[in-house]
């Protein structure tokens, strides 16, 4: 899959609250995904700084 494609899908199970298989998701494809993990962990917004940091915590940034 292209990046863009695992973007969209990492995207789609987070917009139907599959938090845990989108975590497992983009762990799995971390390196494939690239740049765009910035614009999936950017659609949790100020409201979900948790789940940010739990997003962030797959690439050992805290």
């Amino acid at each position: 899959m292209k990046p863009e494609e695992l973007f969209e899908k990492a995207k789609e199970m987070l917009n139907d609250g599959k938090l845990d298989e989108a975590k497992e998701f983009i762990e799995e494809h971390k390196e494939d995904i690239g740049e765009k993990i910035h614009d999936l962990t950017d659609m949790f917004g100020d409201n979900a700084e948790g789940i940010l940091n739990k997003v962030k915590g797959l690439f050992g940034k805290k």
